[in-house]
């Protein structure tokens, strides 16, 4: 026999694919983060205390 679609049914798998998902996305930085090269964590590290003003922005009167 045809069995009836129950339409609740979707609403169960949302909270577990939206985990899933953020979880992932987590990993992939937290994986991109720990194997990232020495010398590039220490630019990005100097980058707020650098005083390069070729980067800033010039304003406009």
């Amino acid at each position: 026999m045809f069995k009836r679609i129950i339409y609740e049914d979707w609403a169960s798998y949302i909270p577990i694919i939206s985990f899933w998902l953020t979880f992932s996305v987590f990993l992939a930085i937290s994986l991109r983060a720990l194997f990232m090269k020495k010398d590039k964590v220490q630019r990005m590290g100097n980058l707020p205390l650098d005083d390069d003003h070729s980067t800033t922005h010039q304003n406009k009167a």
